[in-house]
């Protein structure tokens, strides 16, 4: 126990260095906004993580809400490492193959990463790692013959606490069915004992009573307001989600989806376990074979379901940066399982070692064990020094605030007291949680607009701001069979000659209005005000608020979420390019395309635009070099060549490449047509 607790402290120390001080992004903003008002956070409400979440983030010193929150993670994590140690020790027996093992997990770059930003993930490890302690604690009890039947009821409370926290937990379950049943099929007959572990499994639910006190108290982070017994079940089962998918809209279905899942896996594990790592696995995987067989099938069932079964299941689509950041949570339990077979990997290497030095290799003036023993530590210590030199950039967030200035410039994207309309969980949860936390943009009002189809989510905006906004009469209905758009809508309409309107990603058609690209934001103004200088002025105005406005600036290795708000801010600089050409404002427009190349010059639409500028400015070469990089970036983009074409032909007076980039582009694109066609 003491050198358990000595991993942690360990663990914690090292965490800290790297906690984000800023809001990360995806569901991050809610679970920080649930645990600093103790309200409900998004289905299926995660009352424990919230309840420990409100202490972390009310502890009393200097710094931000989101800062305390992510010092959870570092906390959590490290709990987790210390109880690693604990199960590998008493699996393998082996002190250095124990320490070693928790502190390759503690420092791949996944687990290390989600040691520094809050997520529900976190404790959902903690739980199953408890669980699976007092598992292989029942078992050794059973094997000497002891029979402490705590154990086992322990193990079933920690794995209730898991279920009841995250669904997925449920996915350890043929792990454990099967190592049970190996140990003492008799258990199936003991009714009284299934009662009673079905018993401290239900008793898991309990965090549960959090709930209806928290929706009662009308915090602003409350899901479902499950004040009422169907809201508080329809939060539990994820009714708004789909209870057996990750979100009902995400869920794929394609076999090569599916497939891609599985190959995405096995890079992950490649890229944070390194060949090393993963050989030293498939040694363990072997030698657990050979030696350890009810340990290897446990650890298989328990790597296949919570890893490749669940991602090929729930086929989260891979097609951003949002997404992959998204799927790449979701494979934390897996490795967590995975430490086993690495453990015993280690265990073979050490014996191997220990063989060899203390047989083979005979120093008369040092004892033979000692010696082993020492090169084995040596050697088992190396790996983990070198996961923490190689991989701290890797998941350090000390200095990333990209998060809080994406809400900062969202906000100031707007004009004060107007109404910003905002979509998608990274946009939606981190301005929220800025907006929040902060004074300055209090006279705002800011709306989820994608969630406004939900019954509750529109009550909430009534008991908030019915005293500013024109409430529509729809809002106080109970219909949420219609989407977000009608509510969107009937709130615009509404408010339209009170307030400045603001929104993303949706824009209604408004009779006598149109939309006018405003930083991050559009803004609603009439058409009478719509003109070329108006568009150039207020971007001007909006731009040069931003905190982020080095486009730049060097963030070092970036992880998916660091690439996901870059885009959101890419998408806005190309969307406001496009409407200055529309209104013959090419020069700004080149102005904006340049920052859009220099935040993210591997997407090709900025590049575009760009060669398009110059082609019509006759250009020549810069319209080329642009329509080249948009080649290389995507080489099944057929209809850049005919542009390249167009350019030799127009440009260049050269007739000879013209053909020649037309005829490829004809090939390419009959090609492109066939595949598809073949796919469908």
């Amino acid at each position: 126990m003491i050198i358990s607790f000595l991993l942690f402290i360990f663990s914690f120390l090292v965490f800290i260095r790297g906690v984000s001080p800023s809001v990360y992004g995806g569901d991050s903003g809610d679970i920080i906004l649930a645990s600093w008002f103790g309200g409900v956070a998004h289905p299926p409400g995660y009352p424990l993580n919230t309840m420990i979440g409100w202490i972390f983030t009310h502890l009393p010193y200097d710094a931000t809400v989101a800062y305390k929150a992510n010092l959870m993670a570092a906390f959590l994590m490290a709990i987790v490492v210390g109880v690693t140690y604990l199960i590998i020790h008493k699996i393998i027996k082996n002190l250095f193959v124990a320490i070693t093992s928790a502190l390759i997990l503690a420092f791949v770059p996944l687990f290390w990463l989600y040691a520094h930003i809050i997520e529900v993930f976190q404790l959902n490890l903690i739980l199953i790692a408890f669980s699976v302690y007092f598992l292989f604690s029942w078992r050794e009890s059973v094997v000497n013959r002891k029979h402490k039947t705590i154990f086992l009821y322990l193990s079933s409370l920690f794995l209730g606490l898991a279920v009841f926290h995250h669904h997925t937990a449920l996915l350890v379950l043929p792990a454990y069915l099967y190592l049970i049943l190996k140990i003492n099929r008799k258990i199936v007959k003991n009714y009284q004992l299934l009662i009673k572990l079905a018993i401290f499994f239900i008793l898991g639910f309990l965090p549960y009573i959090f709930i209806p006190f928290a929706a009662l108290r009308k915090t602003p982070i409350n899901w479902d307001d499950p004040s009422n017994i169907t809201n508080f079940i329809r939060l539990i089962i994820r009714g708004d989600y789909g209870t057996f998918t990750a979100t009902d809209y995400l869920m794929g279905s394609a076999l090569k989806v599916r497939v891609i899942q599985l190959l995405n896996f096995g890079l992950f594990l490649k890229a944070d376990f390194k060949i090393l790592g993963l050989f030293i696995c498939l040694i363990g995987f072997i030698y657990s074979f050979l030696r350890q067989r009810v340990i290897f099938w446990f650890t298989f069932l328990a790597v296949f379901f919570t890893g490749p079964f669940f991602l090929f299941y729930a086929s989260f689509p891979l097609a951003n940066d949002f997404y992959r950041g998204l799927w790449e949570r979701f494979v934390l339990t897996s490795y967590f399982f995975m430490v086993i077979y690495l453990a015993f990997g280690l265990k073979t290497i050490f014996e191997m070692i220990k063989y060899l030095f203390g047989k083979k290799i005979n120093l008369h003036f040092l004892e033979g064990h000692f010696l082993a023993d020492l090169c084995a530590a040596l050697f088992l210590i190396i790996f983990p020094s070198y996961m923490i030199i190689e991989n701290y950039n890797k998941a350090d967030l000390s200095r990333f605030y990209l998060g809080d200035w994406l809400a900062h410039d969202v906000l100031v994207s707007a004009e004060p007291n107007s109404i910003v309309l905002l979509l998608g969980d990274t946009m939606a949860f981190n301005t929220d949680y800025y907006y929040r936390t902060n004074e300055n943009f209090r006279n705002m009002k800011i709306i989820r607009g994608g969630m406004l189809h939900r019954v509750e989510y529109r009550k909430e905006i009534i008991r908030e701001y019915s005293k500013d906004l024109n409430i529509p009469d729809t809002f106080y209905s109970d219909d949420s069979k219609k989407d977000s758009s009608y509510y969107i809508k009937d709130l615009i309409n509404s408010n339209i000659s009170q307030f400045s309107i603001y929104s993303a990603d949706y824009l209604p058609d408004v009779e006598n209005h149109k939309w006018m690209s405003a930083g991050l934001l559009k803004k609603l103004v009439s058409s009478n005000e719509y003109s070329k200088e108006e568009l150039i002025r207020l971007n001007e105005d909006r731009f040069i608020k931003f905190k982020f406005s080095d486009f730049a600036y060097d963030f070092g290795f970036e992880q998916y979420n660091t690439g996901h708000i870059k885009e959101i801010y890419y998408r806005s600089l190309v969307d406001l390019a496009d409407e200055l050409i529309i209104n013959k404002a090419e020069n700004e427009a080149e102005k904006y395309l340049d920052n859009a190349v220099v935040l993210r010059s591997d997407i090709k639409e900025a590049y575009i635009r760009l060669g398009n500028i110059f082609a019509v400015r006759n250009e020549c070469d810069k319209s080329r070099e642009n329509f080249e990089m948009v080649s290389n970036l995507d080489k099944k983009d057929w209809q850049v060549l005919i542009a390249l074409s167009r350019v030799y032909e127009e440009c260049y007076k050269d007739e000879v490449k013209a053909k020649n980039f037309w005829d490829a582009a004809d090939n390419l694109r009959r090609s492109v047509s066939d595949k598809s066609m073949e796919n469908f």
